[in-house]
């Protein structure tokens, strides 16, 4: 083969094993450092709403009585592991890795997938910048979003309903 060839080869292959190596360090970067919160800014309106609601006391006892408490997940699919529960805690983490609270060892569950907060009787789902994303009821969750009773949280294969 010409020399210029072996030149263009190894060049090509140079450039390919740089960017193998900066999609490892990204991959690595994600992992440890999730992506934040979204401001309060960003909520806006809906932050304004949620804060003149509140501004009532007899208003939001009332709607605490009537509200049913979401207080676990039950596995829904694969057909497998259908019916299994786990209690919502205050703050869980769902992923791949051995740390966290809810552990799938699924071929499309990242390491650290997904986070459940439930605050004051509400549950929010938070994707932690996952290859495959977190779906509440089929709508891909940004940012953190609300999950009701009866609504169903996919994390790769694995489906749960908020009950």
């Amino acid at each position: 083969m010409p020399d210029q060839l072996l030149t263009v080869l190894k060049l090509c292959l140079l450039a390919l094993l740089y960017l193998f190596f900066l999609r490892v360090l990204r991959a690595v970067w994600t992992e440890v450092n999730p992506p934040s919160a979204p401001s309060p800014a960003a909520s806006g309106a809906a932050g304004a709403a949620t804060r003149s609601r509140r501004s009532s006391p007899r208003a939001s006892t009332r709607s605490r009585r009537k509200q049913v408490v979401p207080t676990r997940l039950v596995v829904v699919e694969p057909a497998a592991r259908a019916g299994t529960e786990y209690p919502l805690g205050p703050d869980m983490t769902v992923g791949r890795a051995q740390g966290c609270n809810l552990v799938f060892d699924e071929q499309y569950v990242s390491q650290v997938h997904t986070r459940l907060l439930s605050r004051e009787g509400s549950v929010f789902v938070e994707d932690l910048g996952s290859t495959n994303g977190t779906w509440v009821n089929g709508t891909r969750a940004v940012g953190q979003m609300p999950a009701r009773l009866g609504d169903r949280i996919q994390i790769g294969n694995v489906v749960m309903e908020v009950r």
